[in-house]
């Protein structure tokens, strides 16, 4: 059994940092979306095979890694990274002990203070943002973390040593481009930002309780859709939400 086939069998079933988006929502009510999360881990847990998920921008984030992780190495010599595919021991998932959640990062320090995240950007508007010199840097993290806030959240809870993650925006090295220049070193390629746990306590509080109801939702015989009807825990037990408390929330 390879690195890749093991890795996804261990985390079938589970919530994972890469998919909290999928348990969320702007306003803080439970969507369609979130309940077609809640059916596909239900799937997994059942039939205990981890359901395929691909397109085409994963498919040339996965083709692309290598770049970034070199492109990094390249970039920020001081700082040794530890390569999760580079791994002898296969590729890591980092259990809670909480709930069935965990994250698989890409890279991270040999002390995992600092963890990094390789994200490809493939589409056109994307690129031109990102590449662009007079857009300022605090403009685009903001877009980074209105992205990947709910996973950055999600690795910080999968592994309390990590108090940094760097996500590293690459603009893709597109083989099949006859005009692209071919270096996939080039500086402006990437670009890093840098989040740091303790200036996020509350969010990653809320999530962590999003993921633990969410967990107990999947595990239960609820019927998906009466979710929206609002409900929390109480003793470990799924309670729906008095109307006159979700009026006061709201």
């Amino acid at each position: 059994m390879d690195k890749e086939h093991k890795w996804r069998l261990e985390r079938c079933g589970y919530l994972t940092a890469s998919m909290l988006s999928d348990i969320t929502s702007k306003s803080g009510k439970i969507i369609d979306v979130n309940l077609t999360a809640i059916r596909s881990k239900r799937f997994e847990r059942k039939h205990g095979y981890p359901l395929q998920v691909s397109s085409h921008a994963m498919d040339i984030g996965k083709e692309n890694e290598k770049y970034v992780i070199e492109w990094f190495r390249n970039q920020y010599p001081d700082i040794h990274i530890i390569y999760a595919q580079e791994l002898e021991s296969g590729i890591p998932f980092w259990k809670v002990d909480w709930a069935k959640f965990g994250a698989s990062p890409d890279a991270f320090t040999e002390d995992e203070r600092i963890v990094l995240d390789a994200k490809t950007v493939v589409s056109n508007s994307n690129i031109v943002f990102f590449a662009d010199e007079y857009t300022s840097y605090e403009e685009k993290k903001a877009k980074v973390w209105d992205e990947h806030g709910d996973q950055i959240l999600g690795l910080w809870l999968s592994n309390p040593k990590a108090e940094e993650v760097w996500i590293v925006k690459y603009i893709y090295c597109d083989e099949f481009n006859e005009f692209e220049p071919a270096d996939p070193l080039a500086p402006w390629r990437g670009i890093v930002f840098r989040f740091d746990r303790k200036d996020y306590l509350e969010s990653i509080k809320n999530m962590k309780e999003q993921i633990i109801l969410f967990d107990a939702f999947i595990d239960s015989d609820m019927n998906p859709s009466r979710m929206k009807d609002g409900w929390e825990l109480v003793d470990g037990k799924l309670v729906k939400v008095e109307k006159e408390r979700k009026n006061v929330a709201g």
